[in-house]
């Protein structure tokens, strides 16, 4: 009797294992991907909007050139950034082995800041889509926000392992 496996090589037990292993990281992906949503929205409302108005790139007219209307965000687009966001923090927190919320916030913590640091310093040294001050304001609570998702993909991904036997 012959018996098929998912996975060439791999018995059936193993391959069941790695499925369920992929699936539970896309899930804490996509997890990820609401929670850094939700907090850069709330942290955009809260201070960062409130930096760029005060400290705007240029006069009114050309900033209102810069940012599309809520009506006309791509919302496609907006997915394809939130979900790769999500998929990039979780990842980084799986290759780095690590498994407690504090490793994730310190781990997080570094990512945000060196990647926020290297975004907001590009955009503005080639383009005039943020003030000075604004990046200033805007660095730190984008790095905040991808620590606090970078905790959550920490702990979403250790808690399979406190949920399944």
């Amino acid at each position: 009797m012959t018996t098929t496996h998912a996975m060439p090589g791999l018995p059936r037990q193993h391959s069941d294992a790695r499925q369920r292993e992929l699936a539970w990281f896309l899930l804490t992906a996509v997890s990820t991907s609401v929670v850094l949503l939700v907090l850069h929205a709330v942290s955009h409302s809260l201070v960062v909007r409130h930096a760029m108005e005060a400290f705007p790139a240029g006069p009114p007219e050309f900033v209102r050139q810069l940012a599309r209307p809520m009506n006309e965000l791509v919302i496609w687009a907006m997915a394809l950034t939130s979900l790769t966001m999500g998929l990039l923090v979780t990842t980084v927190m799986r290759w780095t082995g690590s498994t407690t919320i504090t490793q994730g916030l310190w781990r997080g913590a570094a990512l945000g800041a060196l990647y926020w640091t290297a975004v907001n310093s590009g955009l503005y040294a080639s383009s005039h889509h943020f003030s000075l001050q604004a990046v200033v304001v805007d660095t730190p609570m984008s790095a905040l926000c991808m620590m606090l998702a970078s905790a959550f993909a920490v702990w979403m991904l250790n808690a399979r392992r406190r949920i399944e036997p």
